[in-house]
């Protein structure tokens, strides 16, 4: 054992408990405890001596792996922040993330090497600091020491939002860079918001850079859970995991949650999924019909949270809850205050829908580089929105609507287009959906329906529009459908409607 500045003789509390107990499982190797922090001291060493500071930024592009919690880890115990990237990404947007950033340094897998370091070269990274994954780079690593550094703040991801409604844009938020004698209890406080078990085996297939892969990511290594990741979700192998690996933890998103409920019913009981005790599903709204049917199949074991990388969350909804209250996404933690707000800045009474505003304890985010934006999503009294649109009830539970920006406007009715995504998503044809607004001449817009088929499914847009007409009220009925290969969303479920519109 190593004592930490701290007095601490370990950092996670399983590495004082259980160091040679595996911590990781991933397709390109395994950790035990105490091998993820022996490796994440030596990281955080090797950022230091490259001169990495407090808050300084380093990028990483990679699939889920087997370096991932230990990167993570490393980061936390250098005080840097870690710019995750998104491994679906054209050159030039990589290039823009790690330039806006200020990223000096960038660590990537193997399958990503081509365009990590075409858009590492076109931000002015010095080649000498760009890192490829494999045996070289876990040579490099060793050779640090692992002690562990004389520094005593925790380091936080730089995450940027998701893109969908233009740019995106880092952001930092006040409850990060805690005392690292506090990361471990704050880590594991977000999982006991969300009902999470102490302990356990936590099955990943979400990436692992969005917020949500990495929050999960990071409780579990807080919460003693050991870790599996998955690089891509497979439902058969989903299930195959649970069953043979006794998986009690599950985040998973709404477009994994689909199909999950699209398999057939024979599958839930030739596996065992007794262990399963928490899915978590959040990024996205999720088909009330697919929800339900998880909830028959494994028990009322469906945690939703809703939140976002500036901090809107969590706001939490068991099962129980959801079922007693239809539609809700839940109440919030004790740290945040949900009002509903008017186009004129307004507060609204309960039940009335409008802008979704939210107060945290520890003060609102900031957009990394953007004063701009930063002050016009606030209100003069500190409140910040993402632009979502929801209502409360008397008891101070949320339901979330839509969008502003994915709002349809037709005759003068408001039309959301994730109620109706909820319903066209239950034909067995279609595999996603997504739908906007375009113009028409009398009614402003009208609904347009863009379907990703099954593979080998047939399916004409009139035999869609037609099954819609018990279902679906008149003004709320697609007037035009088109079939695309695959929508353009995001691998942790967001739809980047933009590029639609």
């Amino acid at each position: 054992m190593v004592d930490y500045p701290s007095g601490m003789t370990a950092f996670l509390p399983s590495t004082r408990e259980n160091p040679s107990d595996i911590a990781v499982w991933a397709e390109n190797g395994t950790r035990t405890w105490d091998e993820v922090e022996s490796k994440a001291r030596r990281i955080a060493q090797a950022l230091t001596q490259l001169g990495l500071r407090k808050d300084d930024r380093w990028a990483i592009l990679a699939h889920n792996c087997v370096e991932w919690p230990e990167l993570f880890l490393g980061n936390v115990l250098a005080g840097t922040r870690y710019v995750p990237l998104n491994w679906h990404l054209t050159v030039p947007e990589l290039e823009y993330l790690i330039t806006n950033s200020g990223a000096s340094l960038i660590v990537l897998d193997q399958s990503n090497e081509e365009n990590g370091r075409a858009a590492a070269a076109s931000a002015g990274i010095d080649p000498a600091r760009v890192f490829v994954l494999g045996s070289a780079f876990d040579q490099w690593v060793d050779s640090h020491s692992d002690a562990p550094l004389d520094n005593n703040i925790s380091g936080s991801p730089l995450m940027y939002t998701g893109g969908t409604t233009g740019a995106s844009k880092g952001v930092v938020r006040a409850d990060q860079g805690l005392p690292l004698e506090n990361w471990a209890t704050a880590a594991s406080m977000w999982g006991q918001w969300l009902h999470m078990p102490e302990s356990g085996t936590t099955l990943i297939t979400t990436p692992l850079y969005h917020a949500f892969g990495a929050a999960v990511l990071q409780t579990s290594l807080a919460r003693r859970h050991k870790l599996i990741l998955h690089a891509r979700f497979d439902a058969e192998k989903f299930m195959d995991t649970v069953a043979t690996e006794h998986v009690t933890s599950a985040p998973l998103v709404p477009t994994l949650m689909i199909r999950l409920a699209k398999l057939d019913a024979a599958e839930f009981t030739r596996h065992d999924t007794t262990s399963l005790q928490w899915i978590c599903h959040t990024a996205a709204p999720c088909p009330a019909w697919a929800k339900q049917v998880l909830i028959d199949r494994l028990g009322p074991i469906v945690v939703e949270f809703y939140g976002s990388s500036e901090g809107t969350g969590p706001v939490i909804c068991t099962s129980q809850e959801w079922m007693d209250r239809p539609g809700t996404v839940g109440r919030p933690n004790p740290n945040l205050t949900i009002s509903v707000v008017d186009a004129d800045g307004n507060d609204l009474p309960t039940g009335e829908i409008g802008t979704l505003y939210f107060h945290r304890a520890d003060g609102a985010p900031r957009y990394h580089g953007d004063d701009e934006k930063t002050q016009a999503s606030r209100l003069p009294d500190g409140r910040f929105t993402v632009g979502d649109v929801g209502y409360l009830d008397s008891d101070g539970f949320m339901y979330l609507v839509d969008r502003r920006v994915d709002l349809i406007l037709s005759g003068g009715v408001n039309v959301y287009p994730a109620e109706i995504e909820a319903t066209l998503s239950r034909h067995p044809s279609i595999r996603d959906v997504a739908v906007i607004g375009i113009p028409h001449e009398e009614l402003g817009q009208v609904v347009k329906a863009v379907v990703e088929l099954e593979p080998g499914a047939l399916l004409s847009a009139q035999e869609l529009i037609d099954w819609t007409k018990d279902k679906l009220a008149g003004f709320k009925r697609p007037r035009e459908v088109e079939f695309t290969a695959a929508l353009p969303r995001e691998a942790h479920g967001k739809l980047k409607k933009r590029l639609l519109r």
